[in-house]
C-alpha cells in the first residue's frame, strides 16, 4: 500500500512543505564502494566513479536490488572541483534517472580513490 505524507500539516515549524512517501518496502543499505587500485592508478574520477558504480550495481544485484530501486546514494569526494565529472558518470550509469545523493568533501579513500559510493535500495 502506498502512502503519501506531507511534513507541513504534521509540523507547523517547516517553512516549505515536503513528501514523503510510505510504500512498505524494505530498504537495503550498501557499504561505500572504491573503484580498484588499477583503475585508480590509471583513470581520473569519471572513470573511478563509473567503476565505484559497477560495484554498487553488483553488490545490490546480490541483495535483489536492480539499479532503478537504487534510491539514494552518499559520494563521498576527495576534490570537490570534480562534481562535474561525477555527475557526467551519474547520467551515464543511470541513463537519466539516478537515485538522490549527498556530496560529502574527504581528505582521502581506500586505495587512494578520489570517489567513494555508498547507497540505499529498496527491496519490494
Amino acid at each position: 500500500m502506498s502512502e503519501n505524507i506531507t511534513r507541513k500539516e504534521r509540523d507547523s515549524s517547516l517553512t516549505t512543505p515536503y513528501s514523503v512517501r510510505n510504500r512498505g518496502l524494505q530498504l537495503v543499505c550498501f557499504d561505500g564502494q572504491v573503484p580498484s587500485k588499477e583503475t585508480v592508478l590509471d583513470q581520473g574520477v569519471r572513470t573511478q566513479t563509473l567503476k565505484a558504480l559497477e560495484r554498487v550495481r553488483t553488490v545490490a544485484a546480490e541483495a535483489g536490488v536492480s539499479r532503478q530501486e537504487l534510491m539514494r546514494t552518499t559520494v563521498y569526494l576527495t576534490d570537490m572541483s570534480q562534481l562535474e565529472a561525477v555527475t557526467q558518470a551519474y547520467d551515464e550509469f543511470f541513463e537519466g534517472q539516478r537515485p538522490s545523493r549527498t556530496f560529502v568533501g574527504v581528505e582521502q579513500l581506500p586505495n587512494d580513490a578520489t570517489v567513494q559510493i555508498e547507497a540505499t535500495g529498496v527491496c519490494k
